[in-house]
C-alpha cells in the first residue's frame, strides 16, 4: 500500500517534488496539493486531476493525507510542522527547517510529542558522486581539512531577499546544505565557527559568505557560499595525509589526486535526489524505521548556521551551541 502524500508549496522547488511523485515514486503517491498563489495552485491541479486547498489547514483534514511534504518558505515551516503533527501525520520538510534554533527545536519536540515520524529533505546526503566520496574518505588518510564549495545564480525569488521569510541569505539558503554534508561525510558535530558575510546584489540578507569549521577531531572546513554567479558549482573536497578527493556535483565525477597527479577520474551514476528522498522517506514509513536525516539533524544544520550568524555580527570565532 503506498503513502498518500499532500503537498504544501508548490512553487519553483515544490513543483520538483510534485514532477516526481506524479512520474511514480515507489511507496508514495500525491493525493493533495497547497499553494498560496491560489491561480497557479488551482491551475496545477486541474491540470493534474489532484484536490487543490487555498487553505493548508483543510489538506490536513484529509484522512487519506497520511504524510505531508513541506516545501514553503521557512517562514512557515514552524505553524505546518505543529498542525501537521497534531493531526498525525508524519512529515517530510525541505530545508532548511526552521528559521531558527527555536523553532526548530519546537517542531522536533511537536513531532516526538505526537510520535509522528519528522524528516528534514538535506538533499546534498543523497546525492551519489557525494555518497562515493564518503565511502572514500578512509582511502586518503586522516582527513586534515574539508573544502567545500556552493555558488549559485541570483535569488530567483524576491522573497528569498526578505529576512521575515527566508530566514536569511546564503548561509540559511543554500549554506545549510554543506553544513549538514559536513557531518553526514565525517560523523562529527562542530565545536567552533568563524564567519564573514556580504551583500553584493541583495538588500536585507547576505549574497557571499565565507565560513570555517572546527570539527569535534580539531580537523577544519572551509565553506565558499555565494548567490552571485551566472553559473552553478557545487563541490566538496577532502584533503588528507595520502591524497585528495574531489567531488564534483554539477559532472557527477570523483578525482583522486596523489601528490601533483591525478590518478582517477571516476564517473559515479547520478540520479535526481528528490526522487531519492521521496524513496527513502516512503521506505522507512513502512518499515517504521529511522529516517535518515532526522529532525534533529535538521535543527544541528540550523544551529550551524545560526552561529555563523552570530560570529559574522560578532566578527570573531564563536561555540556552537
Amino acid at each position: 500500500m503506498s503513502i498518500g502524500m499532500g503537498l504544501i508549496g508548490l512553487g519553483r522547488h515544490g513543483a520538483r517534488y510534485a514532477k516526481h511523485l506524479l512520474a511514480g515514486v515507489p511507496g508514495c503517491r500525491l493525493v493533495a496539493v497547497s499553494r498560496q498563489d491560489i491561480r497557479a495552485g488551482a491551475q496545477f491541479a486541474e491540470e493534474h486531476g489532484i484536490p487543490f486547498y487555498a487553505d493548508w489547514r483543510d489538506l490536513l483534514r484529509r484522512s487519506d493525507v497520511q504524510a505531508v511534504l513541506v516545501v514553503t518558505p521557512p517562514s512557515l515551516n514552524r505553524e505546518i510542522c505543529l498542525a501537521a503533527a497534531q493531526a498525525g501525520k508524519a512529515l517530510l520538510i525541505e530545508k532548511p527547517l526552521a528559521c531558527s534554533t527555536a523553532e526548530a527545536t519546537a517542531m522536533v519536540e511537536a513531532a516526538q510529542a505526537a510520535g509522528v515520524p519528522l524528516m528534514t529533505a538535506q538533499t546534498l546526503r543523497f546525492t551519489p558522486v557525494l555518497r562515493r566520496l564518503r565511502e572514500q574518505l578512509a582511502t586518503i588518510g586522516p582527513v586534515e581539512f574539508f573544502s567545500l564549495c556552493m555558488r549559485a545564480e541570483r535569488p530567483p525569488h524576491a522573497w528569498l531577499d526578505q529576512k521575515d521569510k527566508a530566514g536569511g541569505g546564503v548561509v540559511l539558503e543554500i549554506g545549510i546544505h554543506h553544513f549538514d554534508l559536513l557531518r553526514y561525510l565525517t560523523g562529527q558535530d562542530v565545536i567552533e565557527v568563524r564567519a564573514e558575510t556580504a551583500r553584493r546584489h541583495t538588500k536585507q540578507v547576505e549574497d557571499l559568505a565565507q565560513v570555517r569549521f572546527t570539527l569535534a577531531s580539531g580537523a577544519a572546513c572551509f565553506v565558499e557560499l555565494s548567490r552571485v554567479s551566472g553559473g552553478r558549482l557545487c563541490r566538496a573536497e577532502a584533503i588528507g595525509q595520502k591524497g585528495q578527493l574531489t567531488a564534483d556535483v554539477g559532472t557527477s565525477t570523483l578525482t583522486r589526486i596523489e601528490g601533483w597527479k591525478v590518478v582517477e577520474v571516476e564517473s559515479v551514476p547520478d540520479r535526481p535526489t528528490i526522487e531519492i528522498v521521496l524513496e527513502a522517506f516512503a521506505r522507512c514509513l513502512k518499515d517504521k524505521a529511522p529516517m535518515p536525516v532526522s529532525g534533529e539533524d535538521g535543527l544541528r544544520a540550523v544551529a550551524m548556521a545560526e552561529a555563523a550568524y552570530r560570529s559574522a555580527a560578532l566578527g570573531k570565532p564563536v561555540d556552537v551551541g
